[in-house]
């Protein structure tokens, strides 16, 4: 078999994740027909078609998905590469990819880059946002050293560590009947309009599935600052993780009322490839930096 180009590989992705030619070429500011001849000159050497042709556009085969997971990890390899050297270029000691959800970003990462960077100046961090399944998956990958999720992994190639738990509550505007109570169970909320977060955030994917499916979506926001907003107009109700939100209590007229769903409490954990021995000195630092700070904070 020909030794795949590494050019040959990225168009190949390109054409996988566009799901067509020429929207692959408009993104690789390349012509058409030298994509198309790239992507049959692979599939005759290797020997293996690699999409399904339609009037509408391109599929990917059983082969064709075999070969997008070597690819991306390939490319994912080749672009840490060079961000890894850019980085010991501007005088970095180590570099050390994260990929955490929204409420490990907001509730307790700051704090622990701040007394890690103190600690360790000359160490990059390249900190990314993403879903739990998201973080998984780049996990898996490669793309990351780490990643902090929503337990559980439901993968045994990730070995996890304890890190924060969180808790989420539900948001009601100032003088609302649920005001009133000190709990309320989740499914006594779905009469109600909501605020909800975005759709392929954890918070929402989970709150729709505990719905049945019955969850009234009013309004879809980015963040809890703009779900407070929202609900302190009276448009609707929201969750939110209460570290987050009990900082708006004083500032904007909402309460907060604890959901009695065990659910609603969550573990957060850090997760990395099971048995990967590979992981740099700075990672091992950082890791150690997370699992210690997580153990010092009351639950």
């Amino acid at each position: 078999m020909k030794q795949l180009e590494f050019t040959t590989l990225r168009l190949f992705a390109a054409v996988a994740e566009a799901g067509s030619l020429s929207a692959a070429a408009e993104k690789s500011n390349i012509a058409v027909a030298a994509v198309s001849k790239r992507i049959s000159d692979l599939e005759s050497s290797t020997g293996s078609q690699f999409f399904h042709r339609h009037a509408r556009g391109m599929t990917l085969t059983p082969a064709g998905r075999a070969l997008l997971q070597h690819a991306r990890q390939i490319l994912f390899g080749v672009d840490r590469m060079h961000m890894d050297l850019s980085q010991y270029a501007l005088g970095a000691k180590g570099l050390v990819r994260v990929a955490a959800t929204g409420s490990a970003v907001t509730q307790f990462l700051p704090g622990e880059l701040k007394r890690f960077g103190d600690l360790h100046p000359n160490i990059a961090i390249d900190l990314s946002e993403w879903t739990s399944e998201q973080i998984v998956d780049a996990v898996l990958d490669g793309r990351v050293d780490m990643g902090i999720f929503i337990g559980p992994s439901g993968n045994d190639a990730i070995a996890t560590h304890p890190y924060h738990t969180d808790r989420l509550c539900l948001v009601v505007p100032r003088g609302h009947p649920l005001a009133a109570r000190p709990s309320v169970r989740f499914a006594d909320t779905l009469d109600e309009d909501f605020i909800g977060l975005s759709p392929s955030s954890s918070i929402a994917q989970h709150l729709m599935a505990a719905s049945g499916g019955k969850l009234k979506v009013r309004i879809n926001v980015r963040g809890c600052d703009a779900l407070c907003r929202m609900v302190a107009e009276g448009l609707g109700i929201g969750v939110s993780p209460y570290l987050i939100v009990r900082h708006y209590v004083s500032a904007t007229p909402v309460e907060l009322v604890a959901l009695e769903d065990d659910w609603a409490q969550r573990q957060l954990l850090i997760g990395i490839r099971s048995g990967d021995d590979g992981l740099s000195g700075a990672a091992q630092s950082f890791l150690a930096h997370c699992i210690e700070a997580a153990a010092r904070t009351p639950g």
